[in-house]
């Protein structure tokens, strides 16, 4: 499960920095950024929530 949350992020991220930079035609900046912030928001959300779901502390072991 980390693996695949790793890999989505990463993907996001990526789509976000090319929005970013104005490569995607169609995509703002403006949403460029915002994806990639909402990638960030959302691997660390479900990281901790997973933690917690996982032993009840968040110790990062979720997904080890």
């Amino acid at each position: 499960m980390q693996k695949v949350v790793k890999i989505l992020a990463l993907v996001g991220k990526g789509l976000g920095l090319l929005g970013t930079l104005n490569t995607i035609p169609g995509v703002p900046p403006e949403k460029g950024v915002i994806i990639f912030v909402a990638a960030s928001i959302v691997k660390d959300v479900v990281n901790r929530v997973g933690d917690y779901l996982d032993d009840g502390v968040e110790n990062k072991s979720f997904g080890k």
